[in-house]
């Protein structure tokens, strides 16, 4: 399939879903960019292409880009394409350091809305005492978090690491559905879900709050 064919209409799009998704993008102050990098030959790709092309289609505030593998290399070098399908958010033309390997459907659709939300801003709240600590992060901070789009604890784990994603410029936050990467699975011992890995060396099971993610990424100097 040539990917400029692939449908702007998702399956996993409900009509109750477009009002709830309306009434969030209503709220939002910035612009953003869902960035896809899809095999348009791979089902979850195209899965995932027409999503974001769909939640893009509710606000003239969120837009959506398709990429090749070949293309994302040369144009979006920042973004790690070795697990499609990839989709990236961009603001002004810069990642956020939020991104998706998988299909955000199921219980992570939460997820990539609260991205959006997060990243166009106004966003959600966030306590000024852990907006200042974040502030002061200088590593740069790599999380993965592992999920399953059944998962009723995964997105909330999702929210909040990538909302510190979208404070921080200092933290990338990667939600990465297990299931499609059975690889990863073996590679990280993957047995419980959320399972989050920061930095390739500290491994959180379960959902953390902010302040128990901060503490880990305060050890990076």
């Amino acid at each position: 399939m040539d990917i400029n064919q692939i449908s702007s209409q998702s399956s996993l799009m409900t009509p109750e879903l477009e009002g709830q998704i309306g009434g969030v993008f209503g709220k939002l102050e910035g612009e953003v960019t869902l960035a896809c990098v899809v095999d348009p030959d791979d089902s979850k790709s195209v899965e995932m292409a027409e999503l974001a092309q769909h939640i893009s289609g509710l606000s003239d505030k969120v837009s959506c880009q398709l990429y090749s593998k070949e293309e994302a290399k040369e144009k979006l070098p920042e973004l790690d394409t070795s697990l499609l399908p990839a989709t990236a958010l961009y603001k002004g033309g810069a990642y956020t350091g939020i991104a998706f390997h998988g299909v955000t459907g199921g219980k992570e659709m939460n997820s990539l809305i609260f991205a959006i939300y997060n990243a166009a801003g106004p966003g959600q709240e966030m306590e000024k005492r852990m907006k200042k600590k974040l502030d002061k992060l200088s590593h740069k901070n790599e999380i993965k978090i592992f999920v399953s789009l059944s998962c009723h604890h995964c997105a909330q784990q999702v929210i909040t690491c990538q909302k510190m994603a979208a404070e921080c410029g200092a933290i990338e936050a990667r939600m990465i559905d297990a299931r499609l990467y059975p690889e990863l699975v073996e590679q990280y011992k993957i047995e419980r879900i959320p399972m989050t890995v920061i930095n390739e060396k500290e491994v959180l099971l379960g959902s953390k709050n902010m302040d128990e993610i901060y503490q880990i990424l305060r050890t990076y100097k």
